[in-house]
């Protein structure tokens, strides 16, 4: 058994292997191929084939530098859906004790102490100090 993965070894060396695209289109595949046990679509299996096809390409591609730009690119995507996600939840458990507004030079998302009247922030990114008003 030994020789079976030193000669699979050899044969990946080279070549791009799994990563997390690979990853995320097999969860994706996954689904579908169950969706099809119950739905029975000549589209959704169509589908299927494709994925399947994509992600063996992409594990086997000797083109490493263009598979690491897809996968960076998809995992930059993907951290900064994230990254939204995690900032509607600590908005939601801040509710009662903070409000958050944006800098008006910079955009930048800022968490202010939730206390009623008009107070001078400063932004921590752009350093610009501007006047906002905080009613409820």
């Amino acid at each position: 058994m030994n020789g079976f993965f030193d000669k699979l070894q050899r044969f990946m060396a080279g070549r791009n292997g799994y990563d997390r695209l690979c990853l995320i289109s097999f969860f994706v595949y996954t689904a579908l191929v169950i969706a099809n046990i119950f739905v029975h679509s000549l589209i959704i299996y169509i589908i299927e084939w494709l994925i399947l096809g994509y992600i063996i390409f992409r594990m086997l591609s000797r083109n490493v530098y263009q598979r690491q730009r897809e996968n960076m690119f998809f995992v930059r995507i993907t951290n900064s859906m994230g990254a939204f996600f995690v900032r509607q939840k600590n908005k939601i458990r801040d509710i009662k004790t903070h409000r958050y507004i944006k800098c008006k030079n910079c955009k930048a998302k800022l968490r202010v102490k939730r206390k009623k009247g008009k107070h001078n922030v400063r932004c921590p990114k752009c350093g610009k100090i501007f006047e906002t008003n905080i009613r409820i």
